[in-house]
């Protein structure tokens, strides 16, 4: 699996990054087909409220692609958001993935 970040400089530190890896590395015990991971971390400038970190991870997993945004006060607390939506997902479409397919289709003519 590739992992790459997307950070500003000197902002965030590396031992936060290499938690997220960690995290993201994790995901591959739930679901063996992710394939990739983007994790952007950026602040934005025009929020009233004091919430301007912002962390987003788009996992590619074959045939699917799952994005998450989490938004605090802190890049940490950001991440923690995005890292917990997104194991929220991954499980829930291994889960979907093993359901019975609610119709059988055949492609023989007749």
């Amino acid at each position: 699996m590739t992992i790459e970040f997307h950070t500003p400089h000197g902002k965030v530190p590396e031992k936060l990054v290499s938690t997220i890896r960690n995290e993201v590395l994790e995901l591959l015990h739930i679901n063996k087909k992710i394939s990739r991971a983007e994790v952007m971390m950026r602040e934005e400038m025009n929020n009233l409220q004091g919430e301007n970190d912002v962390c987003e991870i788009r996992l590619s997993i074959y045939g699917d692609n799952l994005f998450v945004h989490g938004q605090a006060v802190s890049f940490e607390k950001a991440a923690r958001i995005a890292l917990k939506e997104l194991k929220r997902l991954v499980r829930q479409q291994v889960k979907k993935q093993k359901e019975v397919p609610d119709q059988k289709l055949s492609t023989v003519k007749v």
